[in-house]
């Protein structure tokens, strides 16, 4: 038995008007509370499109649990249709930016974990779906911070640099390395090949024990002032 279900009374594990009432405002919030977090990081799903997606989840999943319950269907039947919906629609949500990184992928896993707290909320489970609400919004709030600060301290790292002409990347990845730097990888960025700008995205790893408590911005100061280069930053 639910914790949450078993405070609230019978009525609440239940299919009444008072139970669907309850789960879909539940689910309401959860919506509203990731989409705010997900608007609040400029992405392109936000409020309406979060609420929704938990509307509908919990609608279909309280309708399959009414159906399997009475013995009018065996097996669910909106459920794996919503599940699929979802997967499609935030699998859309995932793009490149500017700066050739993925955009959208928090999303996306946003979407999906929406979808499933309110389906385990249709099926009147209330304290996994709140839990699984907060760990997501502790989540939310700390790891970000969290991971910014091992980027930080990690021997590798990625940038975004400018360079004021193409012709001028050998010279700048032979500086690289007589800076101490291994460069792991080079990607023309695809956003600006038709600009005339020489923009690329470079993997980079310490490769001098002089350079390992030397922090990621000393260093891009460093690279900054080598004449190749317009603008550059880390991508975090």
């Amino acid at each position: 038995m639910d914790v949450i279900g078993k405070l609230l009374g019978s009525w609440a594990e239940e299919f009444n008007i008072y139970s669907c009432i309850l789960k879909i405002s539940i689910c309401v919030v959860i919506g509203i509370t990731i989409g705010a977090e997900r608007a609040r990081n400029l992405q392109a799903a936000g409020l309406k499109t979060f609420m929704f997606v938990s509307l509908s989840s919990v609608i279909a999943g309280m309708f399959d649990f009414y159906m399997t319950t009475n013995g009018l269907t065996v097996i669910p039947i909106a459920c794996p249709i919503i599940i699929l919906s979802t997967g499609i629609i935030s699998s859309n949500t995932i793009l490149f930016n500017s700066k050739n990184q993925f955009r959208g992928l928090t999303t996306s896993v946003g979407i999906i974990c929406t979808e499933a707290m309110a389906l385990v909320i249709s099926y009147g489970f209330y304290f996994i779906g709140v839990i699984g609400l907060a760990i997501y919004i502790a989540g939310a709030i700390i790891l970000p911070k969290l991971e910014i600060k091992i980027k930080r301290r990690s021997l590798s790292f990625e940038i975004y640099v400018e360079l004021k002409t193409r012709e001028s990347l050998q010279k700048f990845i032979q500086a690289l390395r007589q800076l101490g730097l291994k460069v792991n990888g080079v990607e023309l960025n695809p956003a600006y090949v038709n600009s005339g700008l020489a923009v690329y995205s470079v993997a980079l790893k310490i490769n001098k024990r002089e350079l390992n408590n030397t922090n990621h911005k000393e260093i891009i100061e460093a690279i900054s002032s080598l004449d190749t280069v317009n603008f550059i930053e880390e991508i975090l």
